[in-house]
């Protein structure tokens, strides 16, 4: 067990989970939130509250910044020349604050993790190890829906809302850069913000992905799907059957001889939890090889070149 202390800022309803998960690893130092600093009858009796920064920073290892994205980088840049930090995704809100916060981490020699918490989804580990296994052969195409009705936003829009997250898994499992993107969106409800987008990725090792996400949609649907020259491999979160495989068999005339399906089990553990076992790691080894910096700022690199995209569509 780490000997290290993690704080937690923002109490809302990942900052209590987060709370609740180090609390359970025996690593929570504290948590600080400007609404329960004068107050904190919601908050577990057993939690530590900090009543400024100066008493977090003192008695804690590290921090987790779950706090709307909009307030990301001032906490960050306040906290970072002191603790090793976790920021919840988006990392920032635009590519030139997130290289601000990198470039103050390195001054300091900390480290930066950002949460893109499905990398550590049970599921998600069991794709990867089939993927590098070789049982669907090479990856051809990946995409991914993530459709529900809510919940609605104003502050931003569905494409930075919903698409992260798999923006960040195909970065991940393409292990390539983005060379091209389309994409289309529709404004339903209010003028000037997407309801609805449809992103095109070409990877520079040729896989091709695309991602459709909305917040308008009669049903909800989270799909990601990677095909290969093989097989497929399918992960739907929303399905009591996960995990699935599936086979084709088709002959030179293209005719389809056999279809299988195979359901995938894999451990059941918790993966907001995982994720903190492993800042836990980082925190003693000083990297870190998934979801670095680094690989937040890409995706919010991306997310910048979509935006710029949709206007221009829109124009």
């Amino acid at each position: 067990m780490s000997s290290k202390k993690i704080a937690v800022i923002g109490y809302g309803n990942w900052g209590k989970n987060h709370a609740r998960v180090l609390n359970e690893l025996n690593c929570l130092s504290g948590i600080y939130d400007e609404k329960y600093k004068n107050q904190n009858n919601d908050i577990p009796k057993n939690y530590k509250v900090f009543k400024n920064y100066e008493d977090l920073i003192e008695n804690s290892d590290a921090a987790i910044i779950s706090t709307p994205a909009v307030t990301h980088f001032e906490i960050a840049m306040n906290i970072v020349p002191h603790l090793d930090l976790l920021i919840e995704k988006p990392l920032s809100m635009n590519s030139a604050e997130c290289s601000q916060i990198l470039k103050k981490a390195e001054e300091n020699n900390k480290i930066i993790q950002v949460g893109h918490q499905l990398h550590f989804h049970p599921a998600v580990i069991k794709m990867k190890e089939l993927i590098h296994s070789g049982k669907i052969g090479n990856v051809k195409w990946i995409y991914s829906n993530r459709l529900n009705m809510g919940k609605i936003r104003d502050k931003e829009n569905v494409l930075w809302s919903f698409a992260p997250h798999d923006i960040s898994l195909m970065l991940a499992f393409t292990e390539s850069k983005i060379e091209k993107i389309q994409i289309q969106g529709t404004q339903i409800l209010n003028k000037g913000t997407e309801d609805t987008t449809l992103s095109m990725f070409k990877f520079k090792n040729n896989i091709e992905g695309h991602i459709f996400v909305s917040w308008f949609h009669p049903f909800k649907e989270q799909r990601f799907v990677v095909v290969g020259e093989k097989g497929t491999i399918t992960f739907s979160d929303t399905e009591l059957d996960k995990l699935k495989t599936y086979y084709t068999e088709i002959n030179e005339k293209n005719e389809i001889l056999e279809h299988t399906k195979q359901v995938i089990n894999f451990e059941n553990t918790e993966p907001l939890k995982n994720q903190a076992k492993y800042f836990l790691e980082c925190l003693e080894s000083r990297s870190v090889n998934l979801n670095s910096g680094q690989h937040g700022l890409e995706v919010i690199e991306i997310l910048e070149e979509s935006s710029r995209l949709l206007n221009s569509v829109n124009q």
